[in-house]
């Protein structure tokens, strides 16, 4: 019947009825004119039906949308049938553009012939941007773990987030490093002059959304920036770019810390919904995540729950959408097949309709499922009924793959059927493999890491209690590595571990373990070794040697020829005698002593050497304390001429520790290099030497003495090594033609073109240079003659033999040659007696030090030469 015969009280109730529905339903006929709509559809498009009632509606929509619904509308008409799609459309409701799902069903006249067109959408964008969100999510945890810059990450999630809320323009602002200001990070939508304009805002309360979400760590929602007072020294800036509202949510660590903040800006004045409120404390928590680059370890395990969290949820979405529903007569004969089942399987409703389920499913997981099924027609129980269970589903091609399986029981037509739902797992545990992967084994080896290394210990001490059989922890470190990464580059040395890795694995037996803790650090576990201790410990040192010979092979590298050594410390174990810390810290000491027993070498834990170690461990905890507690003090050791006159004195830095006494320097200045302390103490030797030399200064007989000073590589190689001595110069007033700094030949071995250059500034400065203990190394003499030097320094070692050793006295007169050869003066160290001077003199070494001229003393002992 058509709608206008309808009785009065008939369309009424019509009307009423789809007034209650909370989806848009809409009556045209078929010129497409409006015959009746529900209130869900006139609050959609902001008018009530009486205005558009027999027209047609599209005004309200672009032109090519009207085009194409007037076309599913004839189609509608042509097929008889119902047809379905996506739109978008601007609602009315929300003050923006929404995704619908529409579906339109003809209606027929009396003669059976279409004559109207009823509709619905049902309003999907909840749903949809619910989705794009996981997309999002699960895009950002790909970059992270694909370890993608910091700012592609930002960029990708912020145009991710703004496609997913069509009309946001985001922000993610970063607090710097005092926390007062908010620097830019990304917005890729926001017009550039407005991103430089609030660069560097400094945060407080009022200072629009972002300075004071930022400053008290809370929300801040500002719906129309035109007249919110959080915004009244800002608000000319926003509105002259077109920025009418926005909603800033403080970026927070897991701390608790605000880092930034993320932001939603609109082109006019709004108020989020509680989804778009949602995401985007969502999105602000992720980018703190992502912010937070320096805790890998906890970032990588937040994100592997995340990722779960996230797959396990679009997995859900994914099987109630995409499900197969097979039912089964109690022969096992397939009854029905849906078109889910056949996407999945790969048989048509017809090809596998009447066969047996067996074909669904390879040896023996068919078998058992059948017996399953038997035994529940025996007994009763309902060991499968109900029950999702993991198999194996084959396909009609043959290939076999993981499935999900639940069988419920019902009856039709008084016979007993089951009805099998089945989801297609294969991606999903892809997924569990790959965070697997992630979390257990080395990303760049494929080794396994420290955790499944910790999990393998354990297990093996377990396996060695049972058994009695011994076991064995290598600690293995690569010699020199970091000298072929500042050589190369990181990628060669990275290849250089890839090919350790391989060759460690060929030495070991499949039940044995290797694993990489880092760097260029690897642990190999031996199992069931022998179940005598002497026996046990012969095997272990035949797997290092073997070792030992087979990573001694050459390499190559990116086409670089190169020749690789490690160092082994090995350590055996018994059931669970210690605890795994306590294991590999003995082998990790054990390590260090074949390092200090000439690399290249492998070494059995000695418990003597670990009492040791823990006296080192303690003395370099008090060095790192020193020099803010006073404990360091200089004294000076004079340089003479030949005829005994004083030229000038070398500042030495002594360690007074309060509870050993003086520590020698040769012991505390190496560990200084290695902790770093170096730097700072070699600026404060600097400091006081340049204050002594000032005082000096004022008298006659010692304002003309040269100051030396020592400085190690490591600060050479400082990047403000100049500007310090530069600075220390100047605080102190000290005449730089007066300071000599002395280098050894280990500093000659970094970058040869930056140090000739930092040398050459000071050198215009005065400051002249020394190359102290010269003829140790042989770096030095390839660049000897580019160096700007003013002297050589012979290395006391040469002085001692001197009289007894001839070669020692060739050296040092190789030494004085070739530094006169240069125009360079040379001094030797360590003379202690008349017969070395005199020899020294002879060969026509221009200045010497050591105790025949004096020891080294406090500045107050050296009045007596000027006073």
């Amino acid at each position: 019947m058509p709608i206008n015969k309808l009785a009065a009280e008939d369309f009424d109730f019509f009307r009423d009825f789809l007034d209650a529905l909370p989806v848009q339903c809409f009556v045209k006929d078929a010129q497409g004119n409006a015959l009746l709509m529900n209130k869900a559809c006139e609050e959609a498009l902001g008018v009530p039906f009486s205005v558009v009632k027999g027209e047609k509606i599209k005004q309200f929509f672009p032109a090519e949308q009207w085009q194409r619904f007037f076309l599913r509308d004839l189609s509608v008409f042509e097929a008889h049938q119902t047809i379905s799609s996506e739109e978008t459309f601007f609602s009315a409701k929300h003050g923006q553009n929404r995704v619908g799902y529409v579906v339109k069903n003809p209606l027929y006249d009396e003669q059976g012939k279409p004559q109207y067109i009823i509709g619905s959408t049902i309003d999907i964008t909840e749903q949809k941007q619910l989705q794009q969100q996981v997309d999002n999510e699960l895009e950002m945890l790909k970059l992270q773990v694909a370890d993608a810059p910091l700012q592609t990450i930002l960029e990708q999630f912020a145009r991710s987030f703004e496609a997913t809320f069509p009309g946001t323009m985001c922000s993610i602002l970063l607090l710097d490093e005092c926390g007062l200001h908010l620097t830019h990070g990304v917005a890729p939508s926001l017009p550039a002059d407005y991103c430089a304009a609030i660069d560097g805002l400094t945060i407080g309360q009022g200072v629009g959304s972002c300075g004071t979400a930022a400053y008290t760590g809370q929300s801040t929602i500002v719906a129309d920036i035109a007249s919110d007072p959080l915004w009244q020294d800002y608000a000319a800036l926003a509105l002259s770019h077109g920025l009418a509202s926005c909603w800033s949510i403080p970026i927070i660590s897991t701390k608790g810390k605000v880092l930034g903040t993320f932001a939603n800006y609109h082109a006019y004045p709004c108020s989020p919904q509680a989804i778009e409120l949602q995401a985007i404390k969502r999105a602000a928590y992720l980018i703190g995540l992502a912010i937070e680059h320096d805790r890998a370890e906890r970032q990588l395990a937040q994100d592997q729950k995340k990722q779960q969290e996230a797959a396990q949820h679009t997995q859900t979405i994914l099987d109630n959408m995409v499900d197969g529903v097979v039912t089964i007569g109690v022969d096992g004969v397939i009854e029905s097949f849906n078109a889910a089942a056949s996407r999945i399987f790969g048989f048509q409703a017809d090809e596998i309709v009447g066969r047996n389920v067996s074909i669904l499913m390879p040896e023996p997981h068919a078998s058992h499922h059948d017996a399953y099924l038997r035994h529940h027609f025996d007994t009763g129980e309902h060991r499968v009924i109900g029950q999702p269970r993991e198999v194996v589903g084959r396909r009609k091609n043959g290939s076999l793959f993981p499935m999900r399986l639940s069988v419920s029981k019902t009856t039709r037509a008084g016979q007993a059927i089951f009805i099998g739902l089945v989801s297609d797992i294969t991606q999903e545990h892809q997924r569990t493999q790959e965070i697997h992967r992630l979390a257990f084994y080395d990303a760049l080896t494929g080794l396994p890491n420290r955790r499944l290394l910790m999990d393998r210990i354990k297990k093996a001490m377990i396996a060695s209690a049972r058994s009695g059989h011994y076991g064995a922890v290598m600690f293995l470190d690569l010699d020199h590595f970091k000298q072929l990464n500042d050589t190369h580059g990181h990628d060669v040395g990275d290849v250089l571990l890839q090919q350790v890795s391989a060759r460690l694995l060929s030495c070991v037996r499949e039940s044995d373990s290797v694993a990489r803790l880092g760097g260029d650090e690897f642990v190999i576990l031996l199992e069931a070794l022998s179940l005598h201790e002497a026996e046990a410990a012969n095997q272990a040192k035949w797997v290092a040697t073997k070792i030992l010979e087979t990573l001694g092979r050459p390499y190559s590298l990116c086409g670089i020829e190169h020749l690789s050594t490690p160092s082994i410390g090995i350590v055996l174990f018994l059931a669970e005698q210690t605890s795994i810390e306590e294991l590999l810290k003995k082998a990790d000491v054990a390590m260090y002593q074949a390092k200090a027993a000439g690399r290249n070498t492998a070494c059995f834990f000695d418990p003597e050497m670990q009492a040791a170690a823990a006296i080192q461990a303690d003395l370099e905890k008090s060095l790192r304390d020193a020099l803010t507690r006073e404990q360091f003090f200089l004294e000076y050791q004079i340089q003479c001429n030949a005829a005994g006159h004083i030229l000038g004195v070398e500042a030495l830095v002594r360690w007074q520790h309060p509870t050993l006494g003086k520590v020698l320097p040769e012991v505390f200045i190496p560990m200084a290099e290695e902790t770093g302390v170096i730097v700072p103490l070699g600026l404060w030797v600097l400091e006081q030497a340049l204050g002594q030399l000032c005082v000096w200064s004022r008298y006659p007989k010692s304002q003309s003495w040269m100051l030396a000073v020592n400085m190690s590589g490591l600060q050479l190689a400082h990047p403000n090594f100049v500007d310090s001595v530069i600075r220390v110069l100047r605080q102190t007033g000290a005449n730089p033609a007066r300071v000599r700094i002395e280098l050894t030949e280990g500093a000659m071995q970094k970058d040869i073109d930056e140090i000739i250059g930092k040398m050459n500034e000071l050198k215009a400065l005065g400051v002249s240079f020394s190359l102290d203990h010269f003829g140790t190394g042989y770096s030095s003499l390839l660049h000897l003659k580019r160096l700007p030097l003013a002297q050589l320094k012979i290395d006391a070692s040469f002085v001692r033999d001197l009289h007894c050793n001839p070669s020692n006295a060739m050296l040092a007169q190789a030494v004085i040659s070739l530094g006169h050869g240069f125009d360079l003066a040379v001094i030797a160290e360590g003379v202690e007696c008349a017969e070395q001077q005199e020899r020294l003199e002879h060969m026509g070494c221009d200045a010497f030090q050591g105790h025949l001229f004096g020891r080294p003393v406090g500045a107050e002992q050296l009045h007596h030469y000027f006073d």
